[in-house]
Formats: structure tokens, sequence, C-alpha cells
């Protein structure tokens, strides 16, 4: 009689374990995980105006935030939004919530946006400033882009005209057999202007 009724509380006990997990009971059912897709480090640099953050929950019920702006979350739990970026530092938080969890679960993304200039020799290649560029031409085409089409282009001095995709070039008389140009982007929101020095050698 005693093992009967030992039997019979052991398979009560199973059964309200079955039950209390089937209602959403224990730490299981409000276990959460979050993990950021895009970008893949957590400490980034950029030079454009907006940041991508991509990611997906492990609970498709659950409220996702970036930087306190709601974000839509599919049925796979996946998820992405398009962030504003300042120059300078940015602080990108995302946290994921669901109800049962006392706290939400959160990632930070430290970006920097930065002012980008690169410039182009004549022959479309990337200028190296470590290497002068050689033209046996009385002047020469300098060509870039800036990261920023509202930057101001300064080349020794002179601005230049920049397109709407920041896009610019300039023509440069050469009066020595070896000159260096300064040429600048400055941008009112970037505390630093950014400069770049191309030497040209002029053969006879």
């Amino acid at each position: 009689m005693k093992k009967l009724t030992f039997a019979l509380g052991i398979g009560l006990l199973a059964l309200t374990a079955v039950a209390f997990t089937a209602c959403g009971g224990g730490g299981a059912a409000t276990a959460l995980r979050l993990e950021i897709t895009s970008p893949t480090g957590r400490t980034i640099s950029v030079d454009t105006p907006t940041q991508m953050v991509s990611g997906i929950v492990s609970d498709p019920a659950g409220t996702i935030t970036v930087n306190d702006v709601e974000v839509a979350v599919d049925s796979d739990g996946s998820f992405s939004h398009d962030v504003e970026l300042d120059y300078g530092s940015n602080r990108i938080v995302v946290a994921a919530s669901i109800e049962g969890r006392d706290r939400p679960l959160t990632r930070t993304i430290n970006v920097t946006r930065n002012l980008n200039l690169v410039l182009m020799s004549p022959e479309g290649v990337a200028v190296d400033p470590d290497e002068p560029i050689v033209t046996g031409e009385n002047s020469i085409i300098i060509r870039g882009r800036v990261s920023d089409p509202d930057a101001q282009i300064l080349i020794t001095g002179d601005q230049v005209e920049v397109d709407d995709e920041g896009n610019f070039s300039s023509t440069v008389s050469l009066h020595y057999t070896l000159t260096t140009l300064n040429v600048t982007a400055m941008l009112e929101a970037v505390d630093a202007p950014v400069t770049t020095l191309v030497t040209v050698h002029r053969t006879p």
C-alpha cells in the first residue's frame, strides 16, 4: 500500500511539472537571447551619415528598441534599423524585453563618424601621400571625393566646387620642379579640418 501511494505521489508531481512548464512557468520561458549581426564590431569608425544596426532576438514576441525607438521584429526574430549619426562619438543601445523578464537585455555599439577625404591622381589611382605624382606637364588635375558633399574643399587655399556626391576636381598650375599641394576638407560640424599633402614632381 505504501509503495502504491508513493508511486501515485511521484506521478502527481510529474504531471504538475508538465502543467507548470506548459503554462509558461520556470525560468526557461522567459529566457531571452539577443545577437547583433551588423555591425560586427562593438567599436567602429565610419564616414557615412547613418549606421544600420541588424540583429536577431530569440523570441519574436520580444520588443526591440534602438536608442529608445521601437523597431519591428520579423517572425524569425530578425530586425534592422538605420541610426542617424553625428560627427564624432555616437552611442547606440539595443534593448530586448519580453513579458516576465524584469530588466531588458541590452547591447551597446560605439560608432565614431569621421569626415573622409580621398584624392585621385590624373590616372584615376588613389594618391599615396608618400609617393610624389610625376608629370611632364605644366599643370595637373587634382581629383577627389569627400564623404560629405556639404564640406568645403580648398586646394592651396583656393575653394573648389563639390558636387552632390562629394566629387571635386581642379587644375593646378606647376611653377616649380617640386610642388607640394595642400588639399583640405572643412565642415562646421567637424572640429578639425582633414588635410592631405600631395607632392608633384614636374619633369623637364
